[in-house]
């Protein structure tokens, strides 16, 4: 009988565990068939930006864009020494008017004489009085003038690329038409109804090509168009060059769209400002009150008490207290009628077999105590308040300290 019944506890036991794992496989199985045929995976591109070098270098499609050409380049944020430069070459300025020197045009321009081709886009701009508002050596030397037609975005980017033709070439670029340049000197221009944006002119044996702008080069823009393609024309006209320089200066990326590590975070305190400047003027307000209301005190201010050292019976009588509250006078009373025998009979062994009276007495003599006290407090096995146990205490202290 009880094989049995230990049997079917064990089938119904395993039934139970059958059924409570088929259960959740069968409504994850359920689940994922309405899934399947309910919903799709599609694939949806996100735009997350320029990522590694691409965001600290706006030109490096450009840049690589020639490596693959065939034609070595190099770029830096500075201008490089004018021995560097062959006669063969193409150097790039990119916004570099207001950082350049007056030396250093001279110098630029004796490279281009003897053969250089310099591409030069400033950062300078003239204003309604025809003053520059930063200086720009080049521009002064080729007469050069640019200006801004203050158009806004959405009119930008409505304005259809700039059509021309250059070496035998129909090519189509957008140029930003909120810029334009001026100049009495230059064969050769380039432009729209905005204005002029690009001036070609021959120097000595070399070239100088100044653009409005090369915004159409940057990463996010070269594959528009013709742009690429006018690169190559422009960096190769006329001969084949050497090498490439592209230089451009640091603050470079802060006018374009371009996400980039120096400029893709701006500061903690600005963000805060920005977003949570109510939080921030109340929590001031808050700490403002809060330090006045701490500054302020009601009434004078107490003496702080002198460190005063326990004496040792306080510490004796607390323990006397605390063993009462215990109910452990039994225990103490003991104690002391034990320290009291102890001492009677290494002086009086022979009072030891006397009679609690005869002892009494005897002990009476000794201590000058009455005789009915000691035989009291020697009879006393449970004290009935503090006050009794602390004069059996003293008796039996009082008679050890006689003998």
């Amino acid at each position: 009988m009880f094989i049995l019944e230990h049997d079917y506890k064990t089938m119904k036991r395993s039934y139970t565990i059958i059924i409570f794992t088929l259960i959740p496989i069968m409504l994850t199985t359920l689940i994922g068939y309405w899934l399947y045929n309910n919903f799709e995976r599609v694939a949806q591109e996100v735009e997350i930006g320029f990522q590694s070098e691409a965001r600290d270098n706006p030109l490096l499609a450009a840049e690589r864009l020639l490596k693959r050409m065939g034609t070595p380049v190099k770029t830096g944020h500075t201008l490089p020494k004018i021995k560097q430069l062959e006669s063969q070459d193409t150097l790039i300025l990119l916004e570099y008017g207001s950082f350049l020197k007056s030396a250093q045009t001279k110098q630029l321009l004796k490279w281009v004489r003897n053969g250089g081709h310099l591409i030069w886009v400033s950062d300078v701009l003239n204003n309604v009085q025809e003053k520059a508002i930063a200086p720009d050596p080049l521009f002064k030397r080729l007469k050069i003038r640019q200006y801004q037609n203050d158009l806004n975005g959405f009119e930008v980017s409505q304005i259809l690329p700039t059509k021309f033709v250059w070496a035998q070439y129909h090519l189509q670029v957008a140029f930003d038409s909120d810029y334009h340049l001026k100049s009495p000197l230059s064969a050769t221009k380039i432009g729209n109804k905005y204005g002029i944006h690009l001036l070609f002119h021959y120097l000595g044996n070399g070239m100088i090509s100044v653009l409005s702008d090369m915004w159409f080069i940057e990463n996010n823009r070269i594959n528009l168009f013709d742009h690429a393609q006018f690169l190559w024309l422009l960096v190769n006209s006329e001969r084949q060059a050497t090498n490439v320089w592209l230089v451009y200066t640091k603050t470079y990326n802060d006018d374009i769209n371009i996400p980039s590590s120096k400029n893709a975070m701006p500061p903690l305190w600005n963000l805060l400002w920005t977003n949570m400047w109510a939080i921030i003027i109340s929590i001031m307000i808050l700490l403002l009150f809060w330090l006045w209301g701490a500054s302020r005190r009601f009434g004078p201010l107490l003496l702080v008490p002198p460190h005063i050292r326990r004496r040792l019976l306080e510490h004796i009588e607390a323990s006397g207290h605390f063993w009462w509250r215990q109910d452990r006078a039994l225990m103490l009373l003991r104690g002391a009628k034990q320290a009291l025998l102890k001492r009677l009979e290494s002086v009086h062994p022979d009072w030891i077999s006397l009679s609690n009276t005869e002892l009494s007495q005897r002990l009476a003599l000794v201590s000058g105590l009455s005789a009915k006290k000691i035989e009291n407090a020697w009879h006393c096995t449970k004290p009935d308040n503090e006050i009794t146990f602390t004069q059996t205490v003293q008796i039996f202290t009082k008679i050890r300290k006689f003998l």
